[in-house]
């Protein structure tokens, strides 16, 4: 038993030592091995970039080719940008409910939602129960009218003749007297008459449904030529627009509660934009907005501001701001949502240079400044807000420094193009 003991000692040992002797000899290997050797050598053995050169130096003829265009830094009052959520809706105050002012039969409806409508073109045609009535005092007071005019007429003519005669004896001074009284009465029967038939175009005016004025349109016209009799009336559009609903239809009875149709004038929109309570006091009316809507990722709506709420939504701490945007091709739909960008006034003047004067020089944002026979420095700056084609310069530029503005793109190029480390 101890022979075998000291055997198995004398083996454990024997492998333990050649443990050893291998893990020195994979350490000797690993500290000599080529990728070892390539990482410890020198980094001014591994290619850089030359430095970024401060100038760029444009030939005669570069100059020529590139067609520069140049700007100041340049102080402006200053403003900042409140950002709040908005969603577009129609203009109210281009918002129509087209009904009828009296109780009515629908005749026809001519339109449907979605139809683009001309100002003073047809939309439903009506069978106003009062309107007849109406009609035909207008009828009988137009004739009273005729009838005071032409006795007026008749009684000035007589007044005329009279004040001819009496002064070669004529007449007597006391028919003279007659006559101009005659003629006061018949002016004053004509005023009486003037104002009946005023009274009932009023009325008429106000059973018509609104629409254009009479002689505005082919269909007013032709209207306007039904015997008294006739209770026809016609739902005209008011403004040139976009029918964004129909609630009736043809055999309906509509009374004045009951709107007919909605018509929308769609050449300017509305956005509402919530803005917190902290901001609202800075916001104003006809400050500059800027729209951009979730369904348009690529494009600027550009707006003013209409009106600020005297109130603060319980709810959402906010107030309401409306603004007001051209809408010439439609783009905008009620109901879309995005954000609203309002440009609020600093209070101070700030600096100021063109967007396109700005370009990313290694990771800075950079401008060129020309220092003569075709050598521009470029300078780094630091910026702040961006509105109108213009950006704010916080640090970097002193103001009404000469800046490269269109073209500042090429000087970039021609710049990076000497930072690139040639090959081989």
């Amino acid at each position: 038993m101890n022979i075998r003991y000291r055997k198995r000692l004398q083996l454990s040992v024997g492998g333990a030592g050649i443990l050893v002797l291998c893990g020195a000899l994979l350490s000797l290997h690993s500290r000599t091995s080529p990728a070892a050797t390539e990482s410890a050598l020198p980094a001014t053995a591994v290619d850089q970039a030359p430095p970024l050169p401060n100038t760029v130096n444009l030939s005669p003829e570069a100059l020529a080719n590139v067609k520069l265009q140049f700007a100041k830094a340049q102080l402006r009052p200053g403003v900042h940008t409140i950002t709040a959520t908005g969603l577009v809706a129609f203009n109210a105050k281009r918002l129509a409910q087209l009904g009828s002012p009296s109780k009515a039969r629908i005749v026809a409806v001519d339109v449907a939602a979605g139809d683009h409508v001309r100002a003073g073109q047809r939309l439903a045609t009506l069978d106003e129960f009062d309107l007849s009535d109406v009609r035909s005092q207008v009828a009988s007071a137009s004739a009273a009218v005729a009838d005071a005019k032409a006795a007026a007429d008749a009684a000035d003519a007589a007044l005329q003749r009279g004040t001819e005669l009496v002064t070669g004896g004529g007449i007597a001074q006391s028919e003279l007297d007659r006559r101009r009284a005659a003629a006061v009465n018949a002016q004053a029967m004509l005023k009486s008459r003037q104002a009946d038939l005023q009274k009932w175009q009023g009325m008429q005016q106000r059973l018509m449904p609104i629409g254009a004025p009479a002689g505005r349109s082919n269909e007013t016209a032709t209207l306007a030529r039904l015997s008294p009799g006739d209770s026809l009336g016609a739902l005209v559009a008011p403004f040139d627009g976009v029918i964004s609903s129909v609630g009736t239809a043809a055999g309906n009875i509509v009374d004045p509660s009951s709107p007919i149709l909605t018509l929308a004038d769609l050449s300017t929109m509305w956005v509402q934009a919530n803005v917190p309570e902290r901001d609202a006091a800075e916001v104003h009316p006809g400050q500059t907005v800027l729209v951009h809507i979730d369904a348009y990722s690529d494009r600027e709506f550009t707006g003013r501001v209409i009106d600020v709420a005297d109130q603060v939504d319980t709810n959402t701490g906010t107030v309401a701001v409306r603004c007001e945007l051209p809408n010439g091709d439609g783009a905008l739909r009620a109901n879309m949502f995005g954000t609203v960008d309002i440009q609020a006034s600093l209070g101070r003047d700030t600096m100021l240079v063109p967007d396109a004067a700005l370009q990313d020089v290694n990771g800075q944002t950079a401008v060129f400044i020309p220092s003569g026979n075709g050598r521009f420095t470029w300078r780094a700056v630091r910026t702040g807000y961006a509105a109108d084609g213009m950006t704010q310069i916080l640090s970097g530029l002193p103001a009404g420094t000469s800046v490269v503005a269109d073209g500042s793109y090429w000087l970039k190029a021609a710049l990076m193009k000497g930072t690139i480390p040639d090959e081989g």
